[in-house]
């Protein structure tokens, strides 16, 4: 099977650090130093439209929450307000006059499922090394039974929150057709280890589904 190259969405608190990425704890310490936000990037983020900042805030959650991950630690309540202290002073034109966004920044890291810098392809890698779901033990199918595990990883990741499966992106990473991850899926879904949760929009996003125990 060949990997596809990347893939993300929204996304997990809960993969161990340093398995994905080899940054140094003396860079973050630079950048701490430098202006106080611990290495994030927030002038990713910056408004420049009105009408976007849920939006966009929420995405800026997700690169703190990246950050995190990758160093194994989590930013102090000082450095999260100096992140959104200087995000609302460049987007100021494009907020709401006297509003407080630092509460709803909060509330945004809270519901963060799938940080910045998750794919796919690193699920994916997860997945491989992890035992089958007891349900498709009997099967002889690798693909299937790969597949649940896949599904059991992003369900890790996204807690709560139904898992996204695109059938397209999907058959790229286990190189076989679109039709033969359809059949899988539908498979898992006979024998009760995916649960659809809200169907598919053509052309606008894939079905979303529950991986059940």
């Amino acid at each position: 099977m060949k990997l596809a190259n990347s893939w993300s969405e929204v996304v997990p608190t809960a993969v161990p650090s340093g398995q994905l990425y080899d940054e140094s704890e003396e860079y973050d310490e630079v950048d701490e130093s430098k202006d106080g936000c611990g290495g994030v990037q927030w002038q990713k983020y910056v408004l420049n439209k009105g009408h976007t900042s849920d939006t966009i805030l929420f995405e800026l959650a997700r690169e703190v929450r990246g950050v995190e991950q990758r160093r194994g630690k989590s930013l102090t309540v000082i450095q999260y307000r100096a992140i959104c202290d200087k995000w609302e002073d460049v987007s100021r034109r494009c907020l709401r006059k006297g509003h407080d966004y630092f509460p709803e920044f909060l509330a945004k890291l809270d519901r963060v499922t799938m940080p910045k810098g998750e794919t796919l392809e690193t699920a994916f890698r997860r997945a491989q090394h992890r035992e089958s779901p007891s349900k498709v033990l009997p099967v002889h199918n690798k693909g299937l039974r790969l597949l649940a595990s896949l599904c059991q990883e992003l369900q890790y990741l996204y807690g709560d929150q139904p898992i996204m499966l695109c059938q397209t992106s999907v058959a790229k990473l286990f190189d076989v057709t679109q039709q033969t991850i359809s059949t899988w899926i539908h498979a898992l879904k006979t024998l009760e280890v995916l649960r659809l949760a809200e169907p598919a929009i053509k052309n606008a996003r894939a079905a979303r589904y529950h991986f059940i125990e």
